[in-house]
Order: structure tokens, then C-alpha cells, then sequence
């Protein structure tokens, strides 16, 4: 079987390739209107800042990261090489345990560097308060473990940030020197094209 596409473009030198597929499910409507309106849309773009702390519990009664693999040479490797783990961090207004819950930093990260102690990242924000409640954000990239300074590509998202892109700053904000539990502060500079 092959399959054709034919690429058109639209105003503001935007592309859509359409193919044929034989799947029985049609893309949902939203997506379909969404996609559709996106021709008539202006150039602008929607800029959204947000800042908030994620608790990152490696141990004890709220852990929120967990091993799932790891490779021949992690139990010897001083940098943890090949280790992979899921995390469900909790997101908060502030930078307390307690502080008011924003959403969750959910996905996987693998540590592959065999020189100094970093992970390539992907996570979903989830929202699940406020305005952006259901909506998500994608996290690409690379960040040096207990570094004070990181920077992570925001790759896409979903509900009010569909194709979203920006970036994500984080700094640590404090480390418990016993349980290696950490507070780090994110600010995140999000652009969604104009509605």
C-alpha cells in the first residue's frame, strides 16, 4: 500500500499535510475545529508566565519518584548510568509541602550521561486547578542532578496550550541534606498560537 499526502499552504506560511488513514476512529471534533480555524488565526501568539515549586520526594511516605530499570552498569557507574524512573511530582503554589496543590509533574527521565550525574527528562505538566485544570504541557530535555540552575524545552501541550512551545527555568530551591528531597522553583514562559 502507499500512501500520498498532499501539502498545502495556508496564510502566515502555515503547512498542513493531509494524508488518507484507515483508522475507523475519526480525530475528535475539537481537534478537527481547532486545526480548521487555524488558517483564519493571526499571526499573534498568547504568552502565558507561570511559577510554582514541584516537590521532588525520593523518599520517605510521599515519595514521588520510583526505579523502574536499570542497565549492567548502573550498580557501578558513580553517575547512576542507565538507571530509568517515573515520577509523579506534586506542584504547589508555594514552596511548602502543604501549599496549595496546582497540578502534578508526571513521566520519565533516564540518567545517560557516564561523565556527571544528569537525565534526559520528558514530563507532562498536568494542571488541576484553576483556569488551565485539565490542560497540559510537554517537558523535553536535559538536567545536571543537584545543579541550582536547569532549562528544559516546553514541546507541546494539550487543552488551552495546543502546539504550545517555550521554556521552563528551574532553580533549586532547597535540598534536605539526609533525604536528598528536593524543593525546586520552575517559572515557565509559554507561547500558544493566537485564537
Amino acid at each position: 500500500m502507499v500512501l500520498t499526502f498532499t501539502l498545502s499552504t495556508f496564510a502566515h506560511g502555515r503547512n498542513v499535510i493531509t494524508m488518507p488513514h484507515s483508522s475507523e476512529t475519526e480525530t475528535p471534533t475539537y481537534v478537527q475545529k481547532w486545526f480548521m480555524n487555524a488558517n483564519n488565526r493571526q499571526s499573534e501568539e498568547t504568552l502565558t508566565e507561570f511559577h510554582f515549586f514541584i516537590q521532588d520526594q525520593i523518599s520517605g511516605p510521599n515519595q514521588t519518584v520510583f526505579n523502574v530499570a536499570e542497565a549492567s552498569v548502573t550498580p557501578n557507574s558513580p553517575y547512576f548510568f542507565g538507571r530509568t524512573q517515573v515520577v509523579d511530582h506534586l506542584m504547589t503554589a508555594g514552596p511548602e509541602f502543604d501549599s496549595p496543590q496546582v497540578g502534578r509533574i508526571q513521566g520519565i527521565h533516564a540518567l545517560d550521561d557516564l561523565h556527571e550525574t544528569a537525565l534526559t527528562v520528558n514530563w507532562n505538566i498536568l494542571f488541576t486547578e484553576g483556569p488551565y485544570e485539565g490542560s497540559t504541557l510537554t517537558l523535553l530535555g536535559r538536567l545536571v542532578a543537584y545543579a541550582t540552575d536547569g532549562e528544559l524545552s516546553i514541546v507541546s501541550g494539550t487543552g488551552k496550550f495546543m502546539l504550545a512551545r517555550g521554556v521552563a527555568l528551574k532553580k533549586t530551591y532547597s535540598t534536605d541534606a539526609v533525604t536528598k528531597n528536593m524543593v525546586m522553583e520552575y517559572r515557565l514562559y509559554v507561547s500558544t498560537p493566537g485564537a
